[in-house]
Parts: structure tokens; sequence; C-alpha cells
């Protein structure tokens, strides 16, 4: 069974995680395949998630600052041919393009230029999780950091938006620095200065965590399946998704929030609540209960953890 990349296109970090010697392969390989079902399950409602947020970086991107930054790189080329008049032309517009910036937003201390993502996942057992957390523990505890590293690389299942940005407290001024020293014929130094500027861009990550959002995905899905009484309310659909019912996906939630805490998005005690909620929903599921206050508890919880740790 294949798990599909959230994204088309982004660079995905697929690691497939075994618990060693004390957890059967078979065992291990038939939860994968499971939680990958699962997960099958809610991916078109957690890619629209993640897609709205990039989407708002996106909007919050500044044309004149990427215009900027595109003069600047055209001066650099300039440069290169050795047509100093082109590098003077293209900085006066990156000039002119900063000027607009500090004078619409004279507060703004970065200026969003460029929006990247990439996405990083386990697909594995809570358990091997775990075992693999210990692993990377061990080799930390014993000074082993260049052997945990590759290993804590991939120990992630989340979402990276990362915004690079144009300093405005910096840059302008770096511009100007450079046109003055081509006026004077110092090509070597205006490139210098040109290439520092560019290093001197920022680079912020914003990060999504993907098994709390699965979780809520799939706890959406148990509330779907169910009449406000707790009775399966629609055979059809519980068919639709791949013969799995509201407790299955209470369960499948479950164990993306272990998976969460194992990959260190929380402690235990942040997890509680939900843990609790959770439980009570299996509980009134079962006796056919009315399930209808749960779920907005369930909701507050979901809530307040996102407020709590990612926030």
């Amino acid at each position: 069974m294949k798990l599909r990349s959230l994204y088309a296109g982004t660079a995905l970090a697929l690691l497939i995680v075994s618990a060693g010697p004390s957890w059967s392969q078979d065992t291990a390989q038939a939860e994968a395949e499971a939680q990958a079902v699962n997960r099958e399950q809610v991916e078109e409602s957690v890619t629209a998630e993640t897609d709205s947020q990039l989407a708002d970086k996106r909007t919050a991107l500044i044309q004149e600052a990427v215009d900027a930054l595109d003069e600047t790189n055209a001066a650099i080329a300039a440069i290169e041919k050795g047509d100093t008049d082109a590098a003077i032309a293209a900085l006066a517009l990156a000039t002119g393009k900063l000027e607009t910036v500090v004078a619409r937003e004279p507060d703004l201390a970065l200026a969003p230029v460029r929006i990247n993502h990439l996405t990083y996942d386990v697909l594995g057992s809570v358990e091997a999780v775990r075992e693999l957390g210990k692993q990377i523990e061990d080799l930390v505890d014993d000074g082993k950091f260049q052997e945990a590293r590759p290993l804590l690389s991939g120990f992630a299942s989340e979402v990276v938006i990362q915004t690079t940005s144009l300093p405005l407290a910096t840059y302008p001024d770096a511009i100007l620095a450079a046109t003055a020293l081509l006026d004077d014929g110092k090509t070597d130094e205006a490139m210098t200065v040109l290439n520092a500027a560019l290093s001197t861009q920022v680079v912020t990550d914003t990060v999504i965590a993907l098994p709390p959002l699965r979780a809520v995905a799939m706890i959406e899905k148990a509330k779907a399946l169910l009449n406000d009484d707790g009775e399966a309310a629609n055979d059809k659909a519980a068919t639709e998704d791949a013969d799995l019912t509201a407790a299955d996906y209470v369960e499948a939630a479950r164990q993306e929030l272990e998976i969460a805490e194992a990959l260190g998005y929380g402690r235990e005690s942040d997890f509680e609540d939900l843990h609790e909620a959770l439980d009570e929903l299996d509980r009134q599921i079962e006796a056919q209960e009315d399930t209808g206050g749960i779920f907005e508890t369930i909701a507050t919880r979901f809530e307040e953890l996102r407020t709590r740790i990612f926030n």
C-alpha cells in the first residue's frame, strides 16, 4: 500500500519505522497499513487545511520586495557581463521598489519575498515511533550526536512553511552602497556587497503538526457517521469509508495523538484532557447515548491543545 504525498511536488521525507526485535515485523507492517488506510480517509481534509495556510502565507508576499530581489539578481548578472550601466539601472529600480515598501509600512522589519514548503511524515505504529525516539535519546545521552542526527532529521510528521524575507533595516542600505561603488567603478566591491546583502535574507518557519490535524479530521468523520444518540447514521457512508466505523475513527484519532506525543509535539500531560474526552466518546458510542455534547467538548480540547502547543 502506498501513502500518497500530501503535496504534489513537495519534498516528502517518508520514514517507515519498526520497533526492533521486541516488536513483531508482521504486527508493525499490519499496523502501518491500517494507519495508511485511516489517513487516506482524511487526506483531503488535511490537505485542504494545509493548503489554506499556504495560501495565507502567499497572500502576505510583498510584490515590490519580490521585484527588488529580482532586480538585485539582475544587477549581479549585469556586473558579471561587464555591463555597469545596466547594473546601476537595475539597482535604481530595486531602490525605488524598496522605498515604496518602507513608505507604505514604515514599521515593517521583514518583507516576505518567497514561500516554500516541505512535508515530513512518519508511517509506523505508535510503539515503533516510541522505540525510535528512545534510540535517538540513547544516542544523544551517549554523546553520539552524529549517529543521532540522521535519525532525528526525519523524526517528524509536519508541514513546514518557509518564508524568506528581506530585512528592511539593512537591505535597502546595501543596495545604495553597491550603487555608489558601481558609480566609482569599484565593480568587485559592489559585487561583494550585493552578495552579502542576499545572504542576509531571513528564513522563518511555520510548522503545522500533522497528527493533531489528522485527529481532528478523524473525529469529524466519526461525528458524520453517528446520530446524536450514538447509533450509526448511514451504513453507506461507513462502507464508503473503507468499512471504518465511528469507533474505528475515534481509535485512529487516539493513535494520531499518541504519535504526536511520541514525536515530541507535546508532553503526556498536554494530551490528557483529549484522551479523557475520547474515552468518554467511546463509552457513549458503545452505550448508544447522546454524543452531541462530547463532540463539542472534544472540539474545545483540540482548540486548547492548538493554542497551548502549536500556535
